[in-house]
């Protein structure tokens, strides 16, 4: 499978195949790189496919916008997105110590992955459609995103 970081250049969308499922796709033309599902309709909890591995995001407290994402069968976060008190700005904190800054643009349209405050990785232009949902344009290649390519989806799955 390719990289993530493989894809600059390249033109990525996430679909969304059906009105009735949330289920998302993020493709590259035919390529199908990753899968967002939500297993129960009104949860917050999502499953996410990258090549083998499936992670889920959830939200560790009912009224909170704090995000913790673990592995597939696993009780512990690896990671976690913390909200500042407007949601425009947010934290991810990874393991090893390594922190991602995401800002979302008005009505969440627009959101932005940075490298600590100004290292443009990662932009996603929302759109409201039925079928095409997002823009993800990889801004620079990252061993970050290589090593934890659910980032992405992460991005899609706090700007909607």
């Amino acid at each position: 499978m390719k990289k993530l970081s493989d894809y600059i250049g390249s033109e990525l969308k996430i679909y969304q195949n059906s009105i009735l499922k949330r289920d998302f796709e993020l493709k590259s033309g035919d390529d199908l790189i990753a899968r967002l599902s939500y297993p129960k309709f009104f949860s917050d909890l999502a499953e996410l496919t990258v090549s083998e591995d499936t992670y889920e995001f959830y939200r560790p407290k009912f009224f909170s916008r704090d995000v913790d994402i673990r592995k597939k069968g696993y009780q512990n976060p690896f990671a976690h997105f913390k909200n500042n008190f407007w949601g425009r700005k947010g934290m991810l904190e990874l393991p090893r110590g390594i922190r991602l800054t995401m800002k979302f643009g008005f009505f969440r349209k627009q959101a932005k992955i940075y490298l600590g405050e100004n290292d443009l990785l990662v932009s996603f232009l929302n759109r409201f459609s039925m079928k095409e949902r997002s823009q993800v344009i990889i801004e620079k290649r990252s061993e970050l995103i290589d090593e934890y390519p659910w980032i992405i989806m992460l991005g899609f799955y706090l700007s909607k």
